[in-house]
C-alpha cells in the first residue's frame, strides 16, 4: 500500500509539474509571437496589456496560461493532503490568478466599457500569482522540496509583490514584467524541481 500510494504521489505530481511547464512555456511563446506581430512594441517600455489587441495574447497567454496554473495547483494540492492552510491559501491564491487572467483576456486593456474588470482582472493575476508563488516558498518543506527551492519561491514571490508596487510609481513596461515574470519562472522552476524530486 505505501508503495502504490508513494507511485500515486509521484504521478500527480508529474503531472502537475508537466501542466505548469506547459502553462510556462504557452505563456512565453504567445507573447513573443503577440510582441511580433504589433509594429513598434518593446518588452522593455510597452505595457503587457498594450498586446491586448492580439487574439494568440488573450486566449494563450492570458486565458490559457491562467487556467493552467489553477490547475497545476489543484492536482498538486491533491498530490499532497497534509500541506493543510497553506494548501486551501495556495488554491485560492491560484484560482485569484486564473480568474484574473481569464478577465484580463476577455477585457483587453484599451476596449470601450472595459478599463476597470481590465485593471481588476490584472491586480487578481498578479497578486494572485505571486502569493501562490510565497505560499509555496513557506510550505514547500512540508513536502519535502528543497530549502533552496523554498527559499527562491519566496524571493520570487517578494520580487513580484515589490515590482506591482513599483509600478505605481515607475509606470513602464519592465517594471510590470517583474511583477508578473515571477510568476512564469517560478511555474518553470517548479515544474523542473518536482520532475528531478520524483525521478529519483
Amino acid at each position: 500500500m505505501r508503495r502504490s500510494g508513494g507511485s500515486a504521489v509521484s504521478s500527480s505530481a508529474r503531472t502537475a509539474a508537466v501542466i505548469w511547464l506547459l502553462g510556462a512555456g504557452v505563456y512565453v511563446v504567445c507573447e513573443a509571437v503577440a510582441a511580433a506581430g504589433k509594429p513598434g512594441y518593446r518588452y522593455a517600455t510597452n505595457y503587457i496589456s498594450d498586446l491586448g489587441t492580439s487574439a494568440v495574447m488573450n486566449v494563450g497567454a492570458f486565458a490559457l496560461h491562467g487556467l493552467l496554473f489553477a490547475l497545476g495547483a489543484v492536482v498538486a494540492v491533491r498530490a499532497h493532503p497534509g500541506t493543510g492552510g497553506v494548501g486551501r491559501g495556495f488554491l485560492l491564491a491560484a484560482a485569484a490568478n486564473a480568474v484574473g487572467n481569464v478577465m484580463v483576456g476577455s477585457f483587453p486593456s484599451g476596449s470601450p466599457g472595459s478599463v476597470a474588470l481590465h485593471v481588476v482582472g490584472a491586480a487578481l493575476a498578479i497578486v494572485g500569482g505571486n502569493i501562490a508563488v510565497l505560499l509555496v516558498g513557506v510550505g514547500g518543506r512540508r513536502i519535502g522540496l528543497p530549502q533552496n527551492y523554498s527559499r527562491a519561491s519566496v524571493a520570487l514571490g517578494v520580487f513580484g509583490i515589490c515590482c506591482l508596487a513599483a509600478l505605481t510609481m515607475f509606470p513602464v513596461g519592465f517594471v510590470e514584467r517583474g511583477a508578473v515574470y515571477p510568476i512564469i519562472v517560478w511555474q518553470a522552476m517548479t515544474g523542473v524541481a518536482i520532475l528531478r524530486q520524483v525521478s529519483r
